[in-house]
């Protein structure tokens, strides 16, 4: 701990001392690039100054030089008026030049011809034929003309030349003075911008540039040759932004500022290693300073931490490494410091708070698990058969907990006579919380579905609903199911949960797949699409949640979804809980060894024949009439012949008679009368509650003795067996059902001879003697 420790201490004291001198640098840096850059713009705003007061001196010269040089124009045309015959002496013209102090005098006459000229070669000149001499052309008609021309350059030596003139006092004429303007040419070279720029200096080596129409025009260093501004890794546009910038010159970095002036730009730059110069030398101090500093603390902070801390720590890591390791009697002893010895009651405090708290969870666990194993089933029908006057269905279910307590929940419930709705539930998470919001979800579909929604609209409310205040984001699966019973009609939902397994009448099981919706309870606004299916009697539909597929055995594979489709269809025939609690056995087969992980449910519904062609009546004769007239309106729409009407009839008549007089021992038994017809064949199903018996397990009469000689009983069941194509009899919980089946694809020929023209009821049956269908029977 200690090398640890030390080890983190040089971490924190390095990053200090690396965050000092990031800081640190970073504040000269900005300093020192402040400094610079306030030190060029003041560089250039006195380039810029200077320039201004050149520039208007300049301005106030070439308005004196302009004024002079009117003044001797007039004087000279005041002389000329006064003493005209000036005009005819050389020599008089030359004094008249000295005494006006300029270099040349002229005099034209009328037409604009010099007539006297001074240097004499311009004598006979016209001044139209020029156009700088042109200018003063106007003189000739205007007699308050006057015009000084700008300075221009003359000669070799392109020396500064001005001309004035002014209109011949007296005639017409033009009269003009040519000069040096000496002064002015000096001033403009004052004013000059590259004489100015050569004058200052920015620190060392740092230089003031002008550039126009991004061209340098000139520098006050020779290391820069005028040119264009991007030779130096500028662009023109930062010229402008009056943001600092970078100059590449000679491999060297220099910082720049720029300013505009009149139609230039002055560019101030400073060699960077020179704006660094200061920067450099106070980091270079303040790193020497700091590791001084830092080494110090870093050595008394380890050797105070070693001798009040570590040590300690230590010790008391030792007690509570025994203690993590399940020796909860271990005391910390550890008393260096006030600090540690409250430390130690804490820990020793603690252990004990903790071995009772253990003790107590150990038994609150025990009592939640149970309390939420009552929360499930409480609200689970568990009563079966459920509705055990309604025949066309059979519905069983059973969920078998887990040690930790899930959300699976099951469902059925009738909406209406006409309609059987049945759900099966797995809710996410574990214990209270889950069990909780079972309870929560179980409601809500059944209060939708109670209220006459269609099962997609009941998904849909059911999920805005469950996503209301769902703070622990808990969702659920669910698979809910409709049977309209008359017609066999099963539209189904599916939110997420296992596909269920269909088995058609004399098939194998297989998967109902169809596409799922999402999760109830995960996002709101979800539509649901419900899927529609049509059944026919003798159909299984099996529900299930993960517990049964995820059924883990000690080698820990699967029960899978395969193997459990094989195995329902593997499993001898028979009622929905026959089917589940042979599936129950062998799933506790494959998992001997291993501990149930999840809840296993699982729900079976098989249908039997629709609702709306059922007529129950009570088990007396005196309901024969009611029955035959059903049965003639049924057989009717299934477009049944005269022939086979009679022969359905008939037997229809010898079952019910049979079970009206033998079924029950006293007044108040039912029988069940269930016709279908698939296109095929028609079915007649009777389902009586009467003490057990089977027909089919008569012996056959035998038909080609007379009369006399064959024994009494029989014949009734004998003429059902041979006018029908076939005759099924089975015993389900407590009730005998006894099925014919008379097929119209089957010519007349084949169903056997002509029944006798008396009713089989209308024998003498004696009491005591066996029935054809339950109960005793005789006379037939």
């Amino acid at each position: 701990m200690r090398e640890t420790f030390q080890k983190w201490l040089f971490v924190f004291v390095a990053s200090a001392f690396l965050l000092i001198f990031a800081l640190s640098y970073y504040i000269q840096t900005d300093q020192a690039q402040k400094s610079a850059i306030g030190l060029i713009l003041l560089k250039i705003t006195d380039a810029e100054q200077q320039l201004i007061t050149a520039r208007s001196n300049l301005a106030r010269i070439e308005e004196l030089t302009r004024s002079i040089a009117i003044f001797k124009a007039r004087t000279f045309a005041r002389i000329l008026e006064e003493h005209p015959e000036i005009l005819l002496s050389q020599e008089a013209l030359e004094k008249t030049r000295a005494f006006l102090d300029v270099d040349e005098v002229h005099v034209s006459d009328g037409k604009g011809i010099l007539i006297a000229s001074i240097p004499a070669a311009y004598k006979g000149y016209d001044m139209a034929s020029a156009e700088q001499s042109a200018e003063f052309m106007p003189a000739l008609t205007r007699p308050d003309f006057a015009l000084v021309q700008k300075p221009r350059a003359k000669g070799i030596n392109q020396e500064l030349f001005q001309y004035a003139g002014v209109s011949r006092r007296g005639t017409p004429g033009i009269v003009q003075v040519g000069f040096q303007p000496r002064r002015l040419q000096e001033a403009v070279q004052i004013a000059d911008v590259r004489n100015i720029a050569s004058s200052f200096r920015i620190g060392i080596d740092g230089t003031i540039l002008l550039c126009k129409e991004n061209q340098v025009v000139c520098a006050g260093t020779k290391k820069l040759a005028p040119g264009p501004i991007t030779q130096y890794g500028v662009n023109p546009s930062v010229l402008r932004l009056k943001k600092p910038f970078t100059l590449h010159i000679n491999d060297e970095e220099y910082l720049g500022m720029a300013m505009p002036f009149a139609d230039y730009t002055i560019v101030g730059i400073l060699p960077k290693k020179e704006m660094y110069l200061s920067r450099n030398a106070i980091i270079f101090i303040l790193i020497i300073v700091n590791l001084i500093l830092f080494g110090v603390v870093f050595i008394l902070v380890s050797v105070l931490v070693q001798r009040l801390v570590i040590s300690g720590i230590y010790k008391v890591n030792d007690s509570l490494s025994l203690i993590t390791a399940g020796n909860l009697n271990e005391k910390v002893n550890v008393h260096n410091s006030t600090e540690f010895t409250s430390l130690s009651c804490g820990i020793n405090t603690t252990v004990d708070a903790l071995k009772q708290a253990i003790s107590d969870a150990a038994a609150r666990i025990d009592a939640e698990l149970e309390f939420a194993k009552a929360i499930q089933f409480s609200v689970l029908p568990r009563m079966f058969p459920p509705y055990p006057d309604r025949t066309e269905f059979d519905i069983y279910a059973a969920m078998h907990t887990a040690k930790e307590v899930g959300g699976d929940f099951y469902d059925f419930f009738l909406v209406d006579q006409d309609h059987l709705v049945f759900l099966i539930a797995d809710v996410s998470g574990k214990g209270i919380p889950a069990a909780l919001f079972m309870m929560e979800a179980k409601t809500q579909l059944k209060n939708l579905a109670e209220a006459g929604m269609e099962p997609a609209a009941v998904f849909t409310e059911a999920n805005n609903r469950l996503c209301a205040n769902n703070e622990q984001g808990m969702f659920v699966t669910a698979f809910f199911g409709e049977l309209e019973i008359s017609s066999g009609k099963l539209v189904c939902v599916n939110a997420g949960h296992n596909p269920p397994l269909l088995k058609r009448s004399d098939e194998k099981f297989e998967f109902l797949k169809f596409n799922r919706g999402l999760v109830l309870g995960a996002m709101k606004n979800v539509r649901y699409r419900s899927h529609e299916f049509r059944i026919a009697p003798g159909d299984e539909i099996f529900l299930y949640t993960d517990g049964v597929t995820e059924a883990q055995n000690a080698a820990g594979h699967f029960f899978g979804g395969d193997r459990l489709r094989d195995t329902l269809s593997s499993l001898p025939a028979g009622s929905p809980k026959e089917l589940l609690t042979s599936l129950k056995d062998t799933l506790d087969a494959f998992s001997s060894g291993a501990e149930q992980a999840d809840d296993i449910t699982m729900l079976c519904v098989k249908y039997c024949s629709p609702a709306g062609k059922c007529l129950e009546l009570e088990a007396v004769t005196e309901a024969l009439p009611k029955l035959l007239a059903w049965l003639d309106t049924n057989l009717d729409k299934a477009g049944v012949s005269p022939r086979a009407k009679t022969r359905i009839s008939i037997a229809a008549e010898e079952i019910f008679v049979n079970i009206a007089h033998y079924a029950y021992t006293g007044p108040g038994g039912k029988t069940v009368t269930a016709f279908s017809d698939d296109g095929e064949s028609v079915r007649l199903t009777f389902t009586d509650s009467g003490f057990p018996f089977n027909p089919l397990e008569r012996k056959m009469p035998d038909v080609t003795l007379d009369a006399d000689e064959r024994t009494c009983g029989g014949l009734g069941i004998f003429m059902v067996r041979t006018s029908m194509d076939s005759v099924d009899y089975r015993f389900e919980n407590g009730h005998n059902i006894l099925t014919i089946v008379y097929k119209k694809t089957v010519p007349e020929s084949r169903h056997g001879a002509d029944l006798p023209l008396f009713l089989p009821h209308t024998l003498p049956r004696p009491h005591g003697h066996p029935s054809m269908a339950s109960g005793e029977k005789a006379g037939i």
